[in-house]
C-alpha cells in the first residue's frame, strides 16, 4: 500500500476544525436530551481523544497574535492547554463510564464543564475578533465561511 501523495492529506488546520467543530456538535448533541445515545458518547470520546493526541504531538494550532496583550497574551497558552486537559478527561471519563469501569456521574458533569469552558472560549475569540479587529474567529472556520466574517 502506498502512502497518498502530500496533496491529498488532508492538512493540520483542516484536521483540528474537522475535530474542533464535530467535538462541539457532539457535546452539544449529548447534553440537548440530558444523555447521549452510546454511539454519540464513543463519537466525542474518540474525536476528542484524537484531537488531544494531534495537539500533544504537533503543539497547539492557533496562537496570541499581535494585538493581544498583557494578561490575556500571557494566559493564551495556559488556557488553551487547560481546555484540552478538560477535553481529555471529558473524553476518558465518557468512555469509563461507557465500558463500565465507573459508576455514571462523573461523565456528565465533565461534559458540563466543558461546556462552560468552551463557552467561555468561544466569547474569548469572539472579542478578540470583534474588539481587536485581528481575524481570530478566521483561524478556527473553515475557509468556506470566511466570508460571513
Amino acid at each position: 500500500m502506498t502512502a497518498r501523495p502530500a496533496s491529498l492529506r488532508p492538512s493540520r488546520r483542516a484536521v483540528v476544525i474537522t475535530l474542533h467543530w464535530l467535538t462541539a456538535f457532539l457535546l452539544l448533541a449529548m447534553l440537548k436530551g440530558g444523555t447521549g445515545t452510546p454511539v454519540v458518547r464513543w463519537t466525542f470520546a474518540a474525536a476528542a481523544a484524537l484531537w488531544v493526541v494531534v495537539a500533544l504531538a504537533k503543539g497547539l494550532a492557533g496562537r496570541p497574535g499581535p494585538k493581544l496583550s498583557g494578561a490575556a497574551r500571557a494566559l493564551y497558552r495556559p488556557m488553551h492547554w487547560g481546555l484540552y486537559a478538560l477535553l481529555a478527561a471529558a473524553a476518558a471519563l465518557n468512555a469509563a463510564e461507557l465500558a463500565g469501569l465507573i459508576a455514571p456521574g462523573p461523565a456528565w458533569i465533565s461534559l458540563l464543564v466543558l461546556l462552560s469552558a468552551g463557552t467561555l472560549h468561544g466569547l474569548f475569540h469572539f472579542w478578540r475578533h470583534t474588539a481587536l479587529r485581528d481575524n481570530a474567529l478566521r483561524s478556527i472556520l473553515p475557509k468556506s465561511l470566511h466570508h460571513i466574517l
